[in-house]
């Protein structure tokens, strides 16, 4: 790929009190076709100092700063004018199609942002404010088109689809920083800084007509997550798990799993029936939006949320005399973890190929008898399905029990520094300095997440592509370890 850029910029300063900046950009890349090759993307940013006015007398107040920033960026993506070439079987050997559809009216992928912020200072600058709240829209989104299976994007002798300009989304944020010295004598310092974030996307609109897209990762039950129109992207999709039957009564009172004609699926015992212990999902609606007393693909609905609504971090600097301590601490809250490790860990069915289980699973629900004879759990207490993954889809199913807080605190980095001290060197000749650190990494974790750990991104394995990553689940990835080190540097 080849690209062709010009860039042209303009900076303005007023008495160091009113600030200007005016950029523009023009950038021709390979990955459009002619019509649709270049770029523009200017952008302006202000600022005023009002510390700096001759009317500004707030003796405690050290600086004062407004801004506004606005301005285009955009996104060449990874090329899909074109249709590259892959093998493929004939009767005849080995053949050549094209790999995915080619899309020549491709155009930049164009981000339109708007922010305005605050910079405080107080105490002569002792502490620091910084604000900011941003609104950013992001329009001719550039993605593969999500074309179901039948119409030739998969198996033998398929094409892909293609790359298309699929919608727009919108982002709203903020951050917040403040920084602090606590303390400043003569051999003890202390400083800390405080930065708090928050943002919400939303889907504004898809230029198809499927109203969502869907990423659903088939190596993991075919995990669901949907991005839709007035939603934020990438939501779990599944079922609300109420419980299990704990009588024949309930299973016949209740909303069940229907075959292929919409009739219920019978009450017995087999994997093709609903019994006592099966999970209970609940009805949400029906194809007129209302329940309707059956459990089908209308029931799925969003179980969560794997965005945070806040992160934050924390830094905490001391220094007395020859040592130096820095704490950082991380952590975001208010996302939700999919727990598939705990899901398929957690289906005895999988002790018959010696797969290792959670100790909960052995509380699967054990059926026994009444003195009338009818089918009661021999534990009612457990919220593991029986033994069974029958036509209920006990164990296969997505649901909200294996939906966790995400929310977490860490203790990221600590640092302990000791310097040789000035008298101590002028005593050893040859050397003009010595550092000595002890340093501990991802040391202490707080949080009700009952997994390994909590911070588990986007799925990185096998197959995965920018139309099946699932985000916030927890797939067993390998968890972030404590690391202790300790490190002497010696100047000569």
């Amino acid at each position: 790929w080849g690209m062709e850029s010009y860039l042209g910029r303009l900076n303005y300063d007023y008495d160091d009190r009113y600030l200007l900046s005016g950029t523009i950009r023009k950038d021709g890349s390979s990955n459009f076709g002619p019509q649709n090759r270049w770029g523009t993307f200017p952008s302006l940013s202000a600022a005023w100092r009002v510390s700096r006015e001759e009317f500004f007398n707030v003796p405690f107040i050290s600086e004062l700063k407004l801004r506004v920033e606005t301005g285009l960026t955009g996104n060449q993506g990874n090329g899909g004018i074109y249709s590259p070439l892959s093998t493929g079987a004939t009767p005849t050997g080995t053949g050549f199609l094209p790999s995915t559809y080619s899309n020549p009216g491709l155009k930049w992928e164009e981000t339109y942002t708007n922010n305005i912020g605050l910079n405080v200072g107080l105490l002569k600058n002792r502490i620091t404010l910084e604000f900011d709240y941003f609104i950013k829209k992001t329009d001719n989104l550039l993605m593969v088109n999500p074309l179901p299976w039948y119409m030739g994007t998969n198996g033998q002798g398929s094409v892909g689809a293609p790359t298309v300009n699929l919608g727009s989304l919108k982002n709203k944020g903020w951050g917040f920083t403040i920084n602090t010295t606590n303390i400043s004598t003569k051999d003890f310092k202390w400083e800390t800084n405080l930065n708090l974030s928050g943002f919400k996307t939303t889907i504004d609109h898809f230029n198809t007509d499927k109203a969502f897209v869907d990423r659903i990762s088939t190596w993991m039950d075919n995990w669901t997550q949907r991005a839709a129109v007035g939603y934020a992207p990438w939501l779990f999709r599944g079922y609300v798990e109420e419980g299990l039957f704990q009588s024949l009564d309930e299973v016949n009172k209740s909303a069940v799993p229907v075959d292929n004609a919409g009739k219920r699926f019978p009450t017995n015992s087999t994997n093709n029936g609903i019994w006592v212990g099966d999970v209970k999902y609940r009805d949400i609606s029906g194809p007129n939006g209302k329940p309707d007393g059956v459990i089908n693909v209308y029931d799925e609905t969003y179980i969560g949320n794997p965005w945070p609504k806040l992160y934050g971090g924390f830094t905490n600097s001391f220094s007395y005399k020859e040592f130096d301590l820095n704490i950082l601490i991380t952590g975001t809250f208010g996302n939700d973890i999919y727990n598939y490790m705990a899901k398929r860990n957690s289906d005895p069915d999988k002790i018959y190929t010696s797969t290792n289980l959670l100790s909960s699973a052995m509380n699967y629900a054990r059926l026994t008898t009444d003195v009338a004879g009818n089918p009661v759990l021999e534990n009612p207490g457990t919220n593991v399905p029986r033994f069974s993954n029958g036509v209920n889809g006990n164990y296969s199913r997505a649901t909200t029990k294996w939906v966790e807080d995400g929310s977490y605190v860490r203790i990221k980095n600590i640092s302990l520094s000791y310097h040789l001290s000035p008298l101590l060197l002028k005593k050893v000749h040859y050397i003009q300095g010595l550092k000595a650190t002890f340093g501990i990494q991802n040391g202490f974790t707080f949080t009700k997440y009952s997994g390994f750990d909590p911070e588990v991104g986007s799925y990185v394995g096998g197959g995965v592509s920018a139309t099946t990553q699932a985000i916030g689940v927890d797939y067993g990835r390998y968890p972030l370890t404590p690391v202790y080190t300790f490190a002497v540097n010696v100047n000569f």
